[in-house]
């Protein structure tokens, strides 16, 4: 008998009570994914389990899907209810698909000309980054699907990504890397971070204590899915230590 111990108007509290009945092995299961884009249910406890899919231009399901226009096209209108609008779309797309998480949006900055993923990022300009993020994310969240904001952090080269290592000074990082990130996480209530591949002052992201936990949880109240990309996890230790 699986007893809650609280009702659908205190989630927290429903979490906690699961949380009270879950054996060790499965809250370890739950930190590991599963058929390459999922998340281990709880069956005995009725926990279903929960799908993601790729993006950021459009649900990556099997089968046909609408493409949208990429990230850099939609910072171009500099109109964050445009980016309001597509988020919507594309998040009625992914619910409509069975899924429930999207890996979108991509907000790093536009550093390197020949950089891979500079189509799906929303420019240069830290401001209007922030602005596009917000509305995107919104949107997608309005249609009861949690939106990933990626890839945190200062993930700027496609080229030699598990080895890359960015070093920026304090003030860089907060005031060009970092905000489009940090709104993602005050002013729209993103439901999920991913942390990026490369290493940043040293330290890879995915195991990078002083910016997973100490920035992102404790400074910016982030209570959401930290998650790190396919295959950026390089200790598995080390990234449960660091948040």
């Amino acid at each position: 008998t699986v007893s809650l111990g609280a009702t659908d108007n205190d989630p927290a509290g429903r979490v906690e009570s699961l949380l009270a009945q879950m054996t060790l092995e499965e809250k370890i299961d739950l930190l590991g994914g599963v058929d390459e884009m999922s998340i281990r249910g709880v069956p005995r406890l009725g926990i279903p389990p929960i799908h993601l899919t790729d993006g950021p231009l459009g649900a990556v399901v099997d089968g046909p899907s609408v493409s949208y226009p990429g990230g850099i096209a939609l910072a171009a209108t500099w109109n964050p209810e445009l980016a309001r609008e597509i988020g919507r779309e594309i998040g009625r797309d992914v619910r409509a698909r069975g899924r429930h998480i999207l890996l979108a949006p991509g907000v790093n900055l536009h550093r390197l000309p020949t950089f891979g993923r500079n189509f799906e990022y929303f420019g240069e300009d830290p401001y209007l980054a922030a602005r596009i993020t917000v509305g995107f994310i919104r949107g997608v969240q309005a249609e009861r699907v949690g939106a990933t904001v990626k890839h945190f952090v200062a993930n700027n080269s496609e080229i030699d990504r598990n080895n890359a290592d960015s070093r920026l000074d304090p003030r860089a990082l907060r005031e060009l890397y970092l905000p489009a990130f940090e709104a993602a996480v005050k002013e729209a209530g993103v439901g999920a971070v991913m942390s990026s591949y490369n290493k940043v002052a040293g330290e890879w992201m995915s195991q990078n204590a002083a910016l997973d936990d100490g920035l992102l949880k404790r400074e910016w109240g982030f209570q959401g899915i930290l998650m790190s990309d396919w295959i950026s996890t390089y200790d598995g230790l080390r990234a449960a230590r660091s948040g």
